[in-house]
């Protein structure tokens, strides 16, 4: 739900905290001011349109396991209602929500009956409703205007079969089960991916199937020449003229709820990013979740301890200044409280080296900060920690204990094991690596604010 943070042309816009951050700030009204503040940003850019939220990151958090999920009903309500709040945020100053990753994994059961020749009535479905309630909730709520399919109907072994499949989804599931009314988009493969036929005629396979709208991705000579072959296919198809018909009266309903657009005046953002500045702070602010009901420990270290603060080399969160390290904020920040901080980067693919292993031995804390984009990169930090653990635990032998944090800054589901909230070590969540976020964290840290976010999600690991 959070905005895009930075523009092809080095302009900045206002970085508001993840989705999970904003939910674990546990006010709606804070995530609408959110989605109004990042609905004038986009304004102000010439964007009207919002292709947000992923729909499956809430299936994800509300329906993992999916049989637990009418007794977490609440949960559904919750997390939805955030979503749709942001939505209302965004509507308020005339930019529309198209939602993605719309359809739960579990689909391909249903449709794999279709393909038999099975009956797809009411009960097929029950299959998949749990996990179809987020979407339900939204559209329930007025939150969704338009809806994009992409790699829910890519994973079959071929063209026929994923046309097929995108039909049905189109037709059974979302204008008859769902009973959506607006436009579906259809966001075209990746060109690189080698195992889609014919990339020129995937957008007519696309219309063909159902959808009201395709995103291309191609280069321009290819684009020109999907755009020949749907205007061939349109001469010569009655129906598909039809079906175009009916698109364009979709796509129009839709423009009317925009707001009329001016030119892009990006010179306006430099204001509107300092104007939204104190509401993000107290965004990233309210979001910083402890994992346990205590204080910081480096609170009560004695006067002039040295802290560790180890961090993973990751790349930037946004395109600017890729040479620099992103946690140079985090080690500023926590220096304010702390003075006698060392921050010493990790990699990945090295672990630990003699640096670390001299510095853990003569530290009286140190501070491990784990930062994911993808679970690849989970794994690789959780055998730093394991790495730390055991080495420390080996030190503390003829010596006295070190005190032991760990930051989560991404997504506590591919941090988490059950040993890390054990009785050593003290856990905070900032969901995060980007600057906002960790000055927040680290007024955690220092013992200057309470954590007050709550976890909005089962940290049980994917």
């Amino acid at each position: 739900m959070a905005p895009i943070s930075l523009f092809s042309n080095g302009t900045r816009s206002t970085k508001f905290p993840t989705p999970l951050g904003l939910i674990a700030g546990r006010s709606i009204e804070r995530t609408s001011a959110v989605g109004e503040a990042t609905g004038q940003e986009l304004v102000a850019c010439g964007i009207n349109c919002n292709i947000a939220p992923v729909v499956q990151h809430v299936i994800d958090l509300v329906a993992e396991p999916s049989e637990e999920l009418l007794r977490r009903r609440e949960d559904l309500e919750y997390i939805s209602n955030h979503a749709v709040a942001f939505a209302q945020g965004l509507l308020r100053v005339g930019v529309v929500t198209c939602v993605t990753e719309v359809l739960p994994r579990s689909l391909q059961e249903v449709y794999r009956r279709f393909l038999n020749d099975t009956d797809v009535d009411k009960d097929a479905f029950d299959v998949i409703e749990s996990e179809l309630q987020p979407l339900r909730y939204l559209l329930e709520n007025g939150a969704v205007d338009s809806i994009m399919l992409s790699s829910c109907t890519s994973n079959f072994d071929d063209t026929d079969t994923s046309t097929k499949a995108t039909k049905f989804v189109i037709d059974e599931v979302v204008r008859k089960h769902l009973k959506f009314p607006g436009p579906v988009i259809v966001a075209q493969a990746d060109p690189s991916d080698e195992s889609v036929v014919c990339l020129v005629h995937e957008p007519l396979r696309a219309l063909l199937s159902g959808s009201d709208m395709v995103i291309l991705r191609q280069n321009i000579e290819s684009q020109m020449a999907s755009v020949s072959a749907i205007h061939a296919a349109t001469e010569a198809n009655p129906q598909l003229r039809s079906a175009i018909s009916t698109s364009y009266e979709r796509v129009k309903a839709m423009k009317r709820k925009l707001s009329s657009l001016p030119d892009a005046e990006i010179s306006t953002l430099p204001l509107l990013v300092s104007t939204h500045r104190t509401l993000a702070e107290a965004a990233y602010r309210a979001s910083i979740t402890a994992l346990q009901p205590s204080l910081s420990p480096l609170v009560s270290l004695p006067s002039g301890s040295t802290i560790l603060l180890l961090t993973p080399t990751v790349p930037p969160l946004t395109g600017l200044n890729q040479q620099s390290d992103p946690f140079e904020p985090l080690g500023r920040a926590l220096s304010q409280s702390q003075p006698r901080i060392r921050h010493v980067p990790y990699t990945l693919s090295s672990g630990l080296s003699s640096t670390h292993l001299a510095f853990l031995d003569r530290v009286a804390a140190v501070v491990l900060v784990l930062a994911t984009t993808t679970s690849v990169l989970a794994d690789a930090q959780i055998e730093i920690w394991e790495d730390v653990e055991r080495n420390l635990s080996e030190m503390e032998i003829n010596r006295q204990k070190t005190a032991r944090l760990i930051v989560s800054a991404g997504d506590i589901r591919d941090l988490y094991q059950e040993e890390m909230l054990g009785k050593d070590w003290w856990g905070v969540a900032c969901w995060d690596y980007s600057q906002g976020a960790l000055e927040a964290v680290a007024e955690v840290l220092g013992g200057h604010r309470e954590a007050t976010g709550v976890l909005p999600i089962n940290i049980r690991r994917r």
